[in-house]
C-alpha cells in the first residue's frame, strides 16, 4: 500500500517509528500494522513451498549433489548382475526434476555432464584391463549425451510447459539410438537392458526393437517427474512447470504404454509358435586374456576344449559351439599349413565333427598373405569356421562389425594415415614399441550356413554366427535374419564371443542382457559360447536356459563347463527384421525438432532482449 507521501509500507516496524498513517486508504495506524503483518505471513507461507531446486545458485551444488547421487544409485543398481528392474521406472526421476527445476541452465548442463561421467566411469570400469585409456575416452564420449538431452527437454518443459511424459522419451531413445550408431556405436546401458528379465514388456521389441522399450520406461519417469515438479512449482510465481491437466495427460499416456505393451507382451507370449530346432552343445572355457602377463599356453588351451567335446558327445549334440578364438590359431586353408599348432587343431577338431557326425563352430583368426599390396602384407579377419561331419572344406564368415581401438585403429589407409600410426603406437595391443598393426579388416557379407541334423534328417536350418559384439549392435542380427528379404534367411543364431579381456564380473552378465533383445526382436533362439560366460540358450520370447554357469553364478570363480540343449526356432517373421530401427531414427527426428525449437526459442528471447535494451 502507498501512504500519501508516496512511500511504500512493507513491514509494520517503519510504519510504527516513523508514525505514517495512509490517509489516502483511510487507514488508521493499528489497520496498517495488522495488514503488514498478514502480507509477512503471507511472504513466508510462499518461501516455504519454495524448493532449493529453483534458488539462485545459493543450494544448487547441495540439491545437485542429492539428486544425482540418487540417479546415479538407482541407474547403477538397475543394471545385470543386480537388475533391480522397477527401480528404471523412477530412477530418473531425480535428475530430470533437476534439469526442469533448477536455475541457471549452464550449471545444469555441465552437473548433467559430471553426473553421466561418474556413472560411465563406474559402470564400465571393466574396460579398463583391455583398453586402458580408452576406457576413460569412451566414457567422456557418453557422459556427452546427458547434456545432450538435458538441453532440449529443459526448453520445451520451462518455455513450452509441455509434460515430460510425451517428451522425454522421445529424446532419451534419440540418444540412445544415437549413441548405437556414431562413432561405430556402443549401445550399452539403453533403459531397455534393465528390464530383460521382465518378458512381458520386451516382447514389444519384435516391432519397435529394444528402443520401444526404453521408450515406455523413460515415459514412466517423465510422468513421475511431472507431478513431483508440478508439486513442487505450485504456489510459487513465475515458476517453471506444467499446468496439473498436462501433468494428468502425461501420466495417462504414459499408463496407456505401459498397459499396452504389457497386454501385447501377454497375447505374444501366449502363441504356439516356437519349435525345438538342433541340439547344441556350448562349451564354455575360464580362461583371462591380458595384454601382458603370464597366460595360459594355445596348446594347454587347445587340449581343455578337445577334451570338453569328448565330454558333452555322450550327450549326442547335433553341433558343437566353441567361443571366439578359444586359443591363438589360423584355420583357413590359404595359411594353417605353415604353422604346426594350426594344422594338428584343424585336423583334431574335424576327425571329432566327423566321428560324432556333428558340424563344429568355432572362431579363429583368418591370414590371408598379399604380397602385391602396396598397403599391407597380409590381411586378417576374425572368422567364425564351420566343420561340416562330411569333411568338406571348411565354411567362414568374417566379421563385419569391429570394435574401434579392440580389433581396428580408424583411419589406417587414407590421408590421415599418419593420425593412424600414432593412434596405432599408443594402444596396448600395437606391442613394446608400439609398431605392431594388429588392426582387422572386416568382411563383406552376412553369411548363413545350413545344417541337416542326425537327430532331425529329415530337417534343414539355415544359421547365423554373430561374432562377440555384434550380438551387441541390434542392425548385425537382423541382417542375419531378414537380409533384405520378406522371410526368414536363418532360424537360429549361434553367437561365438570372448569376454576373458575384461576380468570375471558385471560385464558378462551384461552382455548376456543386451542379447536377449536380438533373439525378441528377430523371433529367432540363440545358442552362445562365451570364454569366460555367460554361454547358454536364449529362446525366441527373451527366456534363458540352460545357462553355464547358472542364473545365480557370481563369475567369481571357475566358470569353465558345457551346456547340451536344443535351441528354439520360431515360425514368425518380425516387424523388426523387415524395416528395422525405424522407431529409433523416428525418435532421432523428434529429438533433432525439439533442439531446434531450443535455438530458435532462445534466438527470439535474445533478439527481445536486445530490443528492450536499446528501446531503454
Amino acid at each position: 500500500m502507498r501512504c500519501s507521501s508516496g512511500v511504500f509500507l512493507a513491514i509494520p516496524r517503519r510504519a510504527a517509528k516513523r508514525n505514517i498513517h495512509c490517509k489516502q486508504d483511510g487507514l488508521s495506524k493499528k489497520q496498517v500494522t495488522a495488514r503488514a503483518r498478514k502480507s509477512k505471513k503471507a511472504a513466508t507461507k510462499t518461501n516455504v513451498k519454495k524448493i532449493p531446486l529453483a534458488a539462485d545458485g545459493v543450494v544448487t551444488h547441495r540439491a545437485f549433489a542429492l539428486l544425482s547421487l540418487t540417479t546415479l544409485v538407482a541407474m547403477s543398481l538397475i543394471f545385470a548382475p543386480i537388475s533391480l528392474w522397477p527401480l528404471s521406472f523412477v530412477c530418473l526421476v531425480p535428475w530430470l526434476v533437476y534439469v526442469g527445476s533448477a536455475g541457471q541452465a549452464p550449471r545444469v548442463y555441465f552437473h548433467s555432464l559430471l553426473l553421466g561421467l561418474a556413472f560411465f566411469l563406474i559402470n564400465m570400469r571393466w574396460m579398463y584391463p583391455a583398453t586402458g585409456w580408452g576406457y576413460l575416452a569412451i566414457s567422456i564420449y557418453q557422459a556427452f549425451y546427458l547434456p545432450v538431452v538435458a538441453i532440449p527437454v529443459r526448453s520445451v518443459v520451462r518455455r513450452r510447459h509441455w509434460p515430460l511424459a510425451i517428451v522425454f522419451p522421445f529424446v532419451w531413445v534419440g540418444g540412445e539410438m544415437l549413441r548405437a550408431v556414431l562413432i561405430s556405436g556402443f549401445p550399452w546401458f539403453f533403459l531397455a537392458h534393465s528390464a530383460y528379465k521382465f518378458l512381458p514388456i520386451i516382447q514389444v521389441s519384435d516391432f519397435v526393437g529394444a528402443y520401444g522399450v526404453s521408450f515406455i520406461i523413460a515415459a514412466m519417469n517423465g510422468a513421475i517427474a511431472d507431478l513431483v515438479i508440478r508439486r513442487l512449482s505450485s504456489g510459487r510465481s513465475g515458476a517453471a512447470g506444467i499446468s496439473l491437466r498436462s501433468a494428468r495427460v502425461g501420466i495417462a499416456v504414459a499408463l496407456i504404454l505401459l498397459f499396452g505393451s504389457l497386454g501385447y507382451g501377454w497375447f505374444r507370449l501366449h502363441q504356439d509358435t516356437i519349435a525345438e530346432g538342433p541340439k547344441v552343445a556350448v562349451l564354455q572355457g575360464d580362461f583371462l586374456n591380458s595384454v601382458h602377463g603370464k597366460q595360459v599356453s594355445p596348446v594347454e588351451k587347445r587340449d581343455f576344449y578337445l577334451d570338453m567335446i569328448d565330454g558333452a558327445a555322450g550327450e549326442k549334440p547335433d553341433l558343437f559351439l566353441l567361443p571366439e578364438t578359444p586359443w591363438t590359431m589360423f584355420l583357413n586353408p590359404e595359411i594353417r599349413d605353415f604353422y604346426r599348432l594350426c594344422r594338428d587343431s584343424f585336423e583334431e577338431l574335424q576327425h571329432r565333427s566327423t566321428k560324432y557326425n556333428a558340424h563344429l563352430v568355432i572362431g579363429s583368426i583368418s591370414k590371408i598373405r598379399t604380397p602385391y599390396d602396396l598397403l599391407t602384407k597380409e590381411r586378417l579377419y576374425n572368422s567364425a569356421m564351420v566343420f561340416n561331419p562330411d569333411g568338406r572344406e571348411l565354411a567362414r564368415y568374417d566379421k563385419i562389425h569391429l570394435v574401434y581401438f579392440g580389433e581396428i585403429v580408424p583411419f589406417r589407409f587414407g590421408r590421415l594415415r599418419p593420425l593412424y600410426f600414432w593412434l596405432n603406437s599408443i594402444m596396448p595391443f600395437s606391442g613394446s614399441d608400439g609398431s605392431r598393426e594388429y588392426s582387422l579388416f572386416p568382411g563383406e557379407e552376412f553369411r548363413t550356413f545350413s545344417m541337416t541334423p542326425a537327430s532331425m534328417p529329415d530337417s534343414t536350418f539355415q544359421f547365423g554366427t554373430p561374432i562377440c559384439y555384434e550380438d551387441v549392435m541390434p542392425y548385425v542380427a537382423r541382417e542375419f535374419v531378414s537380409g533384405g528379404h520378406n522371410k526368414k534367411q536363418a532360424d537360429f543364431l549361434l553367437n561365438i564371443s570372448n569376454d576373458g579381456w575384461f576380468g570375471r564380473g558385471v560385464q558378462q552378465p551384461q552382455h548376456l542382457a543386451i542379447c536377449v533383445f536380438r533373439a525378441v526382436e528377430n523371433r529367432v533362439g540363440i545358442a552362445r559360447s562365451v570364454n569366460t560366460g555367460v554361454s547358454g540358450f536364449i529362446d525366441p520370447t527373451g527366456h534363458r536356459y540352460g545357462l553355464v554357469p547358472g542364473e545365480s553364478a557370481t563369475m567369481a570363480g571357475d566358470n569353465a563347463g558345457y551346456s547340451v540343449a536344443h535351441v528354439k526356432t520360431d515360425s514368425r517373421y518380425t516387424i523388426y527384421s523387415q524395416y528395422g530401427d525405424w522407431f529409433g531414427w523416428l525418435c532421432v527426428i523428434v529429438w533433432f525438432a525439439f533442439f531446434v525449437d531450443y535455438w530458435i526459442v532462445r534466438v527470439q528471447t535474445r533478439n527481445k532482449e536486445t530490443a528492450s535494451g536499446v528501446s531503454a
